[in-house]
């Protein structure tokens, strides 16, 4: 054997480099560096062989028609409101002439989807220069100067107040195309002496202003109970339209429509669709809290089927589900059970941090009359109660997310922010103020953060 190894040649090799040369290969190949204490590894992998994601920019990437016809649809049930909103705008952009309106109505009868949708019309995209503000994210009512004055362009001599009103009222009186502006939750502009409303709601007055203001707000008597003096001149009373709650009949109305775009129109017993919109009808017309317990419902019926043929085979076969009456009933008793589900929730059903959400909410709403809150300003009081018993607080988005599961089981309802913006949505307490504070009072943690009344000092 040894003799064998002697006859064979010993060849040396050669460090070869793997290292490509400069342009060499280039598009064919990537290296790969994997540094490992010290040495060096490459390897050579084949451009076909990696999966590289193309993204595409929001220029290139053409907007479906689906999402344009769901833009431009209607809402159900609120075809005289929209008829009466396209009227209002097309006489005004017809005559040039200036003009205000005031829409009212509790929160989830339709007011800003309608007038989204009237928005969203061609010939009003086109005839106005629009500017949408909500006013829940100034932080103060005289703020709301600064913002007009960026959204309108106009180049001011300062940021004080004074000087972007000023700034606003010369842009009003030279010639410009015609304006609509829109001031959402328009309630947040309220002070002592109201002027700044009664500012804004004087500049259509002006001569040549070329102005269509619309204020939208909760309250159906706004105007006249906090400006009255807008009555006493017949050129500055603002036109109102009122968005009433939800009926029976339009709920059912809107619920068929839906499942009927989904191909489901038979989802809903006639009797347990009948029960549900009668409970909305008669608690709030509130049509966003509806859907929310029609699909808190059917997840409830989809489990009852589960449970009840213990075969995933069989559901497989057969996925279809019928809510009936019970499920409906069962839904309605979680969220509108009343004080004894107040009790059971803050003793066992809500986690910690859900309950302190609550307290932070029920001491605010000791602080005035409004009971819409603010989420970015809970949020501050909510985390100086968390940190102040040593409890680690939740981060906004975390917040969000424990809120709608508080609305869920019904104790709060929140609304809408502008852009989907966090801090701008606001929360309304659903339970009954006297029968939470009573539950909440039999707890030693959670009753002694209603009485810290110092914590609202900055918020």
């Amino acid at each position: 054997m040894s003799a064998l190894q002697t006859t064979i040649p010993y060849k040396s090799r050669k460090k070869i480099s793997i290292k490509n040369k400069p342009n060499e290969n280039k598009d064919t190949t990537n290296t790969i560096d994997l540094t490992t204490k010290g040495r060096h590894l490459k390897r050579h992998i084949k451009e076909e062989d990696l999966c590289v994601a193309v993204k595409i920019s929001r220029k290139e990437r053409k907007p479906s028609v689906s999402d344009e016809e769901l833009i431009l649809k209607p809402l159900t049930s609120r075809e005289k409101e929209i008829a009466w909103l396209e009227n209002f705008l097309s006489e005004h952009l017809e005559s040039e002439q200036s003009g205000s309106l005031y829409i009212s109505g509790q929160p989830g009868t339709g007011k800003t989807a309608s007038l989204t949708y009237i928005l969203q019309l061609p010939k009003f995209k086109q005839g106005y220069k629009q500017v949408y503000v909500n006013c829940t994210m100034m932080k103060s009512a005289s703020s709301i100067y600064n913002r007009i004055c960026k959204e309108l362009q106009v180049q001011t001599s300062g940021s004080t107040e004074k000087a972007c009103y000023n700034a606003i009222e010369r842009y009003l009186t030279k010639k410009h195309k015609m304006i609509l502006l829109v001031l959402d939750e328009i309630d947040q502009l309220e002070s002592k002496r109201q002027s700044v409303l009664y500012s804004i709601f004087e500049w259509p007055s002006l001569a040549n202003s070329s102005l269509v203001l619309i204020g939208v707000a909760n309250a159906l008597d706004l105007t006249q109970r906090s400006l009255p003096r807008l009555q006493a001149r017949c050129s500055l009373t603002p036109q109102t339209l009122h968005f009433a709650p939800y009926t029976k009949d339009q709920i059912i109305n809107i619920f068929t429509n839906v499942l009927a775009n989904e191909d489901k129109t038979n989802l809903f017993s006639p009797v347990a669709l009948q029960m549900l919109a009668a409970k909305i009808a008669a608690v709030s017309g509130d049509m966003r809290r509806a859907l929310d317990i029609g699909r808190r419902v059917i997840e409830l019926a989809k489990r009852n089927k589960f449970s009840d043929n213990q075969c995933v085979d069989s559901l497989i076969k057969d996925s279809t589900v019928t809510v009936e009456l019970k499920e409906v009933l069962q839904v309605l008793n979680n969220v509108y059970g009343g004080s004894r589900k107040i009790e059971a929730d803050v003793d066992e059903g809500f986690p910690l941090q859900q309950k302190l959400i609550l307290c932070s909410l029920m001491l605010m709403l000791t602080k005035g009359k409004n009971k819409d809150i603010v989420m970015g300003k809970l949020y501050d009081v909510y985390k100086k109660v968390a940190t102040g018993r040593n409890i680690v607080p939740l981060e906004m988005s975390e917040m969000v997310s424990a809120c709608a599961l508080l609305e869920a089981s019904g104790a709060v309802r929140v609304g809408g922010g502008v852009g989907g913006a966090a801090r701008g949505r606001r929360l309304r307490l659903q339970w009954d103020e006297g029968e939470l504070a009573a539950a909440l009072r039999d707890k030693p943690l959670l009753s002694a953060i209603l009485g810290e009344r110092s914590l609202l000092a900055t918020a």
